[in-house]
């Protein structure tokens, strides 16, 4: 898998990740805050999103709350996107890849994502193409 790195604009989009974090709280029983999503979209607008979990098992990832957020402003073309994770045990923030499911819905919001930029980790970038070559759509061929 070819793998970029990150640029200037990929730093400032994991600050705003962890921004997002930092301002969530614990809603009653709803836990909060733990990963924190940005993306910028294809027309330079930042969405953030934050994890929720509830006690009954439903919940949503940071970047699908981010996701929502674009789609409700009425976008749908994902310029570069992360996942930022707070560990509690070590005070630390980490990069990480979006799970399987927020894959799925980054491809599934426009077929135009395929060329989208998902940061993967502090230092590395990838195309969501690579990083889920082979989609369950038939859409193999994604050039």
């Amino acid at each position: 898998m070819k793998t970029y790195n990150l640029t200037k604009e990929d730093k400032e989009l994991i600050e705003k990740a962890k921004e997002i974090i930092v301002k969530s709280k614990p809603v009653n029983l709803i836990d909060t805050g733990d990963v924190g999503a940005a993306l910028i979209t294809s027309k330079g607008n930042i969405f953030q999103g934050v994890c929720i979990g509830h006690y009954c098992g439903i919940g949503s990832c940071g970047e699908y709350q981010a996701i929502g957020a674009m789609i409700s402003n009425g976008e749908k073309i994902i310029k570069k996107i992360v996942a930022v994770w707070y560990d509690e045990k070590r005070k630390r923030y980490e990069v990480i890849p979006p799970c399987g499911k927020c894959r799925e819905m980054i491809h599934q919001t426009s077929k135009k994502n395929w060329d989208s930029e998902v940061i993967i980790s502090s230092s590395k970038k990838v195309k969501l193409r690579d990083l889920m070559p082979y989609a369950w759509d038939g859409t193999i061929e994604r050039k």
